[in-house]
């Protein structure tokens, strides 16, 4: 499986010539990236409903009638959104579409003073490779490679290093660092006496898990 990174959760998760996009958010398309780069995905998923991760204004348009997965709350911003496939994917439950395996996991979103957080879902793809939306928590899961939100308000290195090892994880691809300042290559050297394969990738740059 290749993935491949763009702006703050954004991934492209590639397998067997079928395509699956997670969190294309307003941030990719304010950093250059153009709504039809990512027409072609054969599934999406949306971790949660704020904008750097579900962008109002682009999602009809960027996933047309494809199939597209996320919790209850995520399904109705799609739905007012004029996105009527939506589909609710619960906690725990696994589906299989376009080859690729699909386990929700539901966990807390971080945390921000004076703000009320929305229901945060992760995905489990092919029990390999973990997408934790804006979850600051290890879920009870194991996932060898995962994708680990590194910036946010009650996010810091020394946070999301609990998160790596609480869900087993030994390849990670640093997220959620494009609104929240962090510094992936900072990260990977503060993660480096730990044996932990970290890949901070630029923007459409992709790695093999």
């Amino acid at each position: 499986m290749k993935v491949k990174k763009f702006p703050q959760s954004h991934l492209v998760l590639i397998k067997n010539g079928k395509t699956l996009i997670i969190d294309p958010g307003y941030i990719t398309f304010e950093k250059g990236f153009k709504v039809e780069d990512f027409q072609n995905g054969d599934v999406y998923l949306i971790s949660h409903q704020h904008a750097d991760h579900l962008g109002p204004e682009t999602i009809k348009e960027v996933v047309g009638r494809k199939p597209i997965f996320g919790n209850i709350d995520v399904v109705s911003k799609l739905k007012e959104a004029g996105v009527d496939q939506a589909q609710e994917i619960k906690d725990r439950e696994e589906i299989e579409i376009e080859g690729f395996k699909i386990k929700a996991v539901d966990l807390p979103h971080f945390k921000k003073e004076g703000s009320e957080m929305p229901p945060n879902t992760g995905f489990l793809i092919d029990g390999v490779f973990f997408h934790p939306g804006d979850g600051d928590k290890a879920p009870d899961i194991n996932s060898h490679n995962a994708a680990v939100p590194i910036g946010g308000a009650t996010i810091i290195y020394d946070t999301a290093m609990e998160f790596i090892k609480g869900i087993g994880a030994k390849v990670v691809i640093p997220i959620h660092y494009d609104w929240y300042k962090a510094d992936g290559e900072e990260f990977k050297k503060h993660a480096s006496s730990l044996g932990i394969d970290i890949r901070p990738l630029e923007f459409g740059e992709e790695t093999e898990i």
